[in-house]
């Protein structure tokens, strides 16, 4: 891993100050696949966030008027691409098919940050050309940008998965900043993460466009496609592990970033408050990323972070 360089840490009153990001930080994200990073946003940064978030999703949650419309699950002949769209995801009893809008959202991708201009603004920073610089993306771009809200109550369960799937590069390049926008504990459908699991679980399939329609399609990879440093890179390609996952409990405002191969999930909000959380996720240009992949654009390319 490349060396460490210094990152831009917020204060309360918006004004960066300088802050290094250790050696002990990186050795850590290393041997574990995440690091946490506490008060990474300012008060007014988050609240700034969680009102534009707020608004769009009660845009869409109340009519979608001025978003256009059609069902992702099937009913359109093509599917559009998701790159510099908002595409929403509503709960259901089982979590994964698209219900109409008067169903809670549950997400809301794949470009959320191109729409929201204090996304912009935060997602497109020093503070995180540094942090990917320093964790060894020497060219980072942006494939996608996410709200994942849990409703209170309702917000289902996310299974175990790896977010190099989704943002697929040889060798494996995804590094996912994940932002506490609100309080995240157990009750509420906190982060799950194995630690060091990107040591010891390659990718095994990639997110693709369907030739016929362009809908997502996950193809399996014909070799496994393990994080560099990877310690059991000789196991056979359907051996799996049994995965002890810890909770990640943090405080709105935390940046916990997480290697493309770390195993994670999350729980379901079994509570009376809600958990809205701003997500996006880079590789380095200097990996090859496959024409057919899900998020990549049609033209122009990934946008640099």
């Amino acid at each position: 891993m490349g060396p460490c360089c210094s990152i831009m840490k917020r204060s309360d009153t918006g004004h960066p100050h300088l802050q290094v990001l250790t050696h002990d930080q990186c050795d850590f994200y290393a041997r574990n696949g995440y690091l946490i990073l506490p008060d990474a946003l300012a008060v007014d940064q988050i609240s700034a966030l969680l009102d534009e978030a707020h608004r769009l999703i009660a845009d869409i949650s109340k009519s979608g008027e001025g978003y256009p419309q059609y069902d992702a699950s099937g009913g359109e002949l093509a599917a559009p691409s998701p790159v510099g769209r908002v595409l929403a995801r509503y709960e259901t009893a089982n979590g994964t098919a698209f219900e109409p809008t008067d169903a809670p959202i549950a997400r809301l991708g794949c470009s959320i940050h191109q729409h929201l201009p204090s996304f912009l603004t935060i997602t497109h920073s020093a503070f995180h050309r540094s942090i990917a610089n320093a964790l060894d993306c020497a060219v980072p771009l942006v494939t996608q940008s996410q709200l994942i809200t849990k409703p209170a109550r309702v917000g289902s369960r996310i299974n175990p998965h790896q977010d190099g799937c989704s943002s697929f590069t040889e060798p494996p390049s995804a590094l996912t900043f994940w932002y506490a926008l609100e309080d995240a504990f157990v009750d509420n459908g906190c982060l799950l993460i194995a630690p060091g699991s990107h040591l010891t679980e390659p990718l095994r399939q990639r997110l693709a466009k369907g030739p016929q329609d362009g809908r997502p399609e996950f193809i399996q990879l014909r070799k496994p496609a393990w994080a560099k440093n990877a310690v059991n890179s000789g196991f056979e390609l359907h051996h799996r592990r049994e995965y002890e996952y810890v909770p990640l409990e943090v405080t709105k405002g935390t940046l916990v970033l997480c290697h493309g191969n770390l195993m994670h999930a999350s729980g379901a909000n079994r509570s009376e408050r809600g958990r809205v959380a701003y997500v996006f996720t880079i590789i380095d240009g200097q990996a090859h990323c496959p024409d057919d992949a899900y998020l990549s654009p049609t033209t122009g390319g990934f946008l640099r972070l």
